[in-house]
């Protein structure tokens, strides 16, 4: 089995999928690949780097620093050893390019990684607490929404995932009542998508032809009153942030929620 040693003076996980993506190409191919994150000094990368020429593995390494890139280097050279430098030729080009000198600091590369993380870990999140499922762990939601149904509810939720937000939705129907963990929460959390009872209408008639549903789905009288059931709700829960829908695209609806359940500092 061929050994790939991945050294990085930050987490190292670009190289890792850069090193993945690579490796997929290769039908059978049996390796073993070794992830050394935060590899911050020459003592400690001359360490990895006498692991590696022991083990005749194949070296892959992401330094922001120049130092560390250029000793990695001349270490690989000396004892001929296969390497690659994936971040260095990049930063030199991007350098010569935008005509600045780079920071060299590892930690802005730890930042981005742990936003996409964070990203991922929303995402996965909000795919599970869909439409009412996963109640259970509502408490571990960043934000909770609410709304009738085709009020927006699953298509703002995975909007805000994508922004890194733990998203649950929970759906409002008059003759079923609301799960009990969902007052169990910080009412803060909650949001209420509120839409005009003709805009709903019209949203409804399209997924109904599409769909074959019942007629009373679409009925105007019965969204009528749906809506003022939803208007009860809000009076009596004070503490929830309320978002009108109507004619609002799903940027709009996710940012003002972010605005009004968080406020300015969360905008970038």
């Amino acid at each position: 089995m061929k050994k790939i040693y991945i050294l990085s003076d930050a987490t190292g996980q670009s190289a890792l999928h850069i090193l993945r993506a690579g490796i997929v190409q290769f039908e059978h191919a049996r390796t073993k690949m070794m992830l050394f994150h935060d590899v911050e000094t020459k003592a400690a990368l001359k360490k990895v780097l006498d692991q590696a020429k022991e083990a005749k593995a194949l070296i892959a390494f992401t330094f922001v620093k120049k130092e560390m890139r250029d000793y990695a280097n001349d270490y690989c050279l000396k004892h001929q050893i296969l390497h690659h430098d994936i971040l260095g030729p990049l930063i030199f080009n991007l350098s010569a390019f935008l005509r600045m000198e780079p920071l060299e600091e590892p930690s802005l590369l730890r930042k981005v990684d742990e936003k996409y993380f964070k990203r991922i870990d929303a995402i996965e999140y909000t795919l599970g607490h869909d439409d009412g499922r996963g109640t259970e762990r509502l408490k571990e939601a960043d934000i909770v929404i609410v709304g009738l149904s085709r009020s927006s509810k699953t298509p703002t939720s995975f909007y805000l995932a994508q922004e890194g937000y733990k998203v649950a939705n929970v759906p409002i129907v008059p003759e079923i009542p609301l799960p009990e963990e969902l007052f169990e929460v910080d009412q803060h959390k909650i949001v209420c998508l509120n839409i005009e009872a003709e805009a709903l209408q019209k949203i409804r008639m399209v997924r109904q032809k599409k769909f074959g549903l019942k007629s009373s789905y679409s009925d105007l009288r019965k969204i009528f009153s749906e809506v003022e059931y939803v208007r009860e709700l809000v009076r009596k829960n004070r503490g929830w942030t309320v978002v009108d829908t109507t004619n609002k695209s799903i940027e709009e609806t996710a940012w003002e929620i972010i605005h009004k359940v968080f406020g300015e500092e969360h905008e970038e």
